[in-house]
């Protein structure tokens, strides 16, 4: 049947013909944004912030944007072209109460269904910082008891820059002394247990930490070709094929229908000819083999996964540095998540700026 999408509820899209949605070019555009604002690290809240700074219409032609209809945009499928059919089912046809779909029926996805504002790379990045951002652990048991942490969008060496003693993530904290304040980072665990788990964890002012940051990145983006070549090697690392692995998925699902049909006709010839005894040990050896096999593709399925995602963050790396200039001349935080994956303090004058494309380079702090 065909695919009905609530074109009343769909940015950037209205209804074209053959019951197909159409692009809406002003919309289409706005959409692009909170996905790219949304890579560069930026919380929901702040892309509501922007958006209704510059009072963008909302598809009601509001200019008041709430973080689900944001947080819908970036999740939902459509605008990568698909549908995925039965979200939601009728309990029945006396009540006719719609019930969300949460694995009590089948779900159809129908690729490729209209044409995408989103491409699906961008899509699948945006889908896999979601879930980066969700498994966030808080570095302070003190005051997150479950353990878990919101995603510090405002600041990227929250989430960066770590205690080479300790290992846990720095803070970012504001000093005020006889009337002049001063912004310092430190170790998570000295704020919150003193010298009894880290004991020499420097305190860092946060400009000259910041200048040492981006001399390491400026000396990165000084020899480009070379990273280039470690972006290449570390892709090459991240998606080697796995060790042992003999059979491709191909052969996996070749071989399990090939299982099927000798089950069949062992059933059969059971029925016909009364030979249970030798049919029962070789269906038992079938179902080992077929269990094994299934182990297996679940296994190569997700790696499969970990190799796109891996594919996917490092090609986003090397995109980034092309469009970016040989040197960077103020701090921007976008930026600094594009491009480092961990600081990490070695101590007071010294850090390891470690690259997201595997490039690890030592620098001075100077004050």
């Amino acid at each position: 049947g065909k695919a009905i999408i609530q074109y009343n509820r769909l940015y950037g899209y209205r209804r074209g013909d053959n019951n197909k949605p159409e692009i809406i070019p002003e919309q289409a555009e706005v959409v692009r944004r909170i996905y790219q604002q949304y890579l560069t690290g930026a919380s929901l809240r702040m892309i509501q912030d922007t958006l209704e700074g510059e009072q963008v219409l909302n598809v009601a032609g509001k200019p008041e944007w709430s973080l689900n209809v944001i947080r819908n945009i970036l999740t939902s499928e459509k605008y990568c072209g698909d549908v995925l059919m039965q979200k939601t089912y009728i309990s029945d046809c006396i009540s006719r109460k719609t019930i969300r779909n949460n694995g009590q029926l089948p779900k159809y996805l129908l690729p490729d269904h209209h044409e995408a504002i989103v491409d699906r790379q961008t899509f699948d990045a945006v889908q896999a910082e979601m879930a980066r951002r969700s498994a966030g652990r808080s570095p302070s048991r003190k005051n997150a008891p479950t353990g878990r942490t919101s995603y510090a969008s405002k600041y990227a060496l929250s989430e960066r820059l770590v205690c080479g003693e300790c290992g846990t993530l720095y803070r970012r904290c504001v000093w005020a002394k006889r009337g002049k304040k001063r912004t310092v980072w430190r170790c998570v665990s000295r704020l919150d247990y003193g010298k009894r788990y880290c004991h020499n964890s420097p305190t860092l002012d946060e400009e000259p930490l910041q200048r040492a940051v981006l001399a390491a990145v400026n000396k990165a983006m000084s020899q480009k070709d070379t990273l280039a070549r470690k972006i290449t090697r570390a892709m090459e690392k991240d998606i080697s094929p796995i060790p042992g692995e003999e059979m491709s998925l191909a052969d996996i699902e070749k071989r399990l229908e090939e299982i099927d049909q000798e089950v069949g006709q062992l059933i059969a010839k059971a029925a016909n000819e009364g030979k249970t005894t030798t049919c029962r040990e070789r269906l038992r050896d079938l179902l080992e083999e077929t269990t094994a096999l299934k182990g297996k593709r679940v296994f190569l399925q997700e790696q499969r996964e970990k190799d796109s995602a891996a594919a996917r963050r490092i090609d986003a790396v090397a995109t980034a540095m092309e469009q970016l200039p040989m040197e960077l001349t103020q701090w921007e935080e976008s930026t600094i998540r594009q491009l480092v994956d961990t600081v990490k303090v070695l101590s007071k004058d010294k850090i390891l700026v470690c690259l997201r494309c595997g490039a690890e380079i030592e620098q001075e702090i100077e004050a």
